[in-house]
C-alpha cells in the first residue's frame, strides 16, 4: 500500500521566481501538481485567497476563496491543507507542491499538515511534509536581509496589518529551506552565497535554479530539517566558517538575563545589519522559554515554551556583515545576572515587574 504523498513547499520573496521554480518542478517531475496561492482584494475590498491548481497539462482549478481572517494560518487551515489532502487522496498525482504567497513563511506548513484533520480523517494518513524549496535573488539578498525596509514599503505586505521587515520574512524562508535555489548570475556574489550558508547551514542544498535537478533534490530533502530549528530548546543552529566578510557569533550562558539591563542594552544586542535568533530566560519567569527573533532592524520576543528541569539556557546566535562582535559580546555579558544577584535566589524576583509583559504576557506567579 503506498504511503502518504510527499508535499513540498516553494517559498520566495519574488512572484516571478516563485512561478519559475514551480514550472521547473513540473518539468523535472511531470507527475506532480502545483497549488499556487495568492491573496488579493475582491470587489467589496474583502481579502480573498486565489487558488490555482495546475500540472504539466495545464490549469486544473482556478478558484477564489473567502477567508475568516486574512492571515497565513487561516489560509492554511481553511484551504491549503484541505486542498493538499484532497489532491493527495485523488490518486492522480505523485507529489503535491504548495507555492506559497510571496513573502509567506514556510515554517507553519509542516505543523499544519501533521496535526490537521479533514473530513474526519488525519491529513498525515495521505500527505506528508517533504521539505522546503526557497528561491532567492543573489543580487539583492544581502541588502534585503540586512536592510531595514518593511514589506509594506515595497508593496509586499500580505495583509493591511503586516508590519514585518523584508529581512525578517526572507530570513525565515532561508532558514527553513532544505533546498535554496538561486537566481542565475554571470558572476555569483560570494558574500551572498556565504550569507546563505550561514543562515541555512551546510546540510541544505544550494544550486542555481536553472542547473538544479529538482527531482533528485526533492527526493533527498529532509522534510523536518528546517522547521526543527524553530524548536528553541533543541535547535541545532548552523556553525559555518566565517568568510567573505560574513560571520556568525554564538552568545551562550546558563545564566538568566537581568530584565532592567536587557531593556537598557537591547539596541546594542539587536541593532545594526545583523540577523540573530535564539532564546533566553528571565528570573521573573523561570519556567518560560523566551524566544528571540531579530532581523531587518526589528526584534520579536515571545514565550515559545516551558523549560524542562535543568535545561534553562540563554543562547543568541548572531550572523552579520558589520564587524561589531566586540560590542555584542560586551552587551551580552552586561545583561547576564551576576553571582551576587543570583545568590539572592529566584524567590527574590517574585515581587518584581520585569517590564516585558507587553511581549511575554503577564507573569504567572503560580508557576
Amino acid at each position: 500500500m503506498p504511503g502518504p504523498l510527499p508535499v513540498n513547499v516553494v517559498a520566495s520573496m519574488d512572484g516571478v521566481l516563485r512561478q519559475t521554480a514551480a514550472s521547473a518542478v513540473l518539468c523535472d517531475l511531470p507527475h506532480a501538481v502545483v497549488v499556487q496561492h495568492d491573496l488579493y482584494r475582491g470587489d467589496d475590498d474583502d481579502l480573498l485567497l486565489r487558488r490555482v491548481v495546475h500540472d504539466l497539462g495545464g490549469v486544473v482549478e482556478d478558484t477564489g476563496v473567502a477567508l475568516d481572517h486574512a492571515c497565513l494560518s487561516c489560509a492554511l487551515r481553511e484551504d491549503m491543507v484541505p486542498t493538499a489532502a484532497r489532491l493527495a487522496r485523488s490518486g492522480r498525482w505523485e507529489r503535491v507542491v504548495l507555492a506559497l504567497p510571496v513573502t509567506a513563511e514556510p515554517g507553519l506548513v509542516r505543523d499544519a499538515l501533521q496535526g490537521a484533520v479533514v473530513g474526519g480523517r488525519p491529513v498525515a494518513d495521505v500527505a506528508r511534509f517533504a521539505g522546503v524549496l526557497t528561491v532567492v535573488d543573489l543580487s539583492t539578498l544581502v541588502d534585503d536581509l540586512f536592510g531595514d525596509d518593511l514589506l509594506v514599503e515595497r508593496d509586499l505586505a500580505m495583509t493591511d496589518d503586516d508590519r514585518r521587515a523584508v529581512g525578517e520574512a526572507l530570513a525565515h524562508q532561508v532558514e527553513c529551506a532544505d533546498i535554496v535555489a538561486t537566481r542565475g548570475e554571470c558572476a555569483p556574489d560570494a558574500r551572498a552565497l556565504s550569507v546563505l550558508r550561514h543562515l541555512a547551514g551546510a546540510s541544505a542544498t544550494f544550486a542555481d535554479l536553472h542547473e538544479l535537478d529538482l527531482a533528485k533534490a526533492l527526493d533527498q530533502a529532509d522534510g523536518g530539517r528546517g522547521p526543527r530549528r524553530g524548536d528553541y530548546r533543541t535547535a541545532a543552529l548552523p556553525q559555518p566558517v566565517d568568510a567573505d566578510g560574513v560571520w556568525t557569533l554564538e552568545l551562550t550562558s546558563w545564566r538568566p538575563v537581568h530584565p532592567a539591563r536587557l531593556h537598557d542594552r537591547i539596541v546594542d544586542l539587536a541593532g545594526g545589519r545583523q540577523r540573530s535568533r535564539g532564546w533566553f530566560w528571565l528570573p521573573t519567569r523561570p519556567h518560560a522559554v523566551c524566544g528571540w527573533d531579530n532581523a531587518g532592524g526589528q526584534l520579536s520576543i515571545g514565550t515559545v515554551g516551558r523549560w524542562s528541569a535543568g535545561d534553562r539556557q540563554t543562547r543568541i546566535v548572531v550572523t552579520g556583515i558589520d564587524y561589531v562582535q566586540d560590542r555584542l559580546r560586551d552587551a551580552f555579558d552586561a545583561v547576564l545576572m551576576t553571582d551576587s544577584e543570583l545568590a539572592r535566589g529566584l524567590d527574590h524576583w517574585e515581587r518584581h515587574d520585569d517590564g516585558f509583559s507587553p511581549w511575554l504576557g503577564d507573569i504567572d506567579r503560580a508557576a
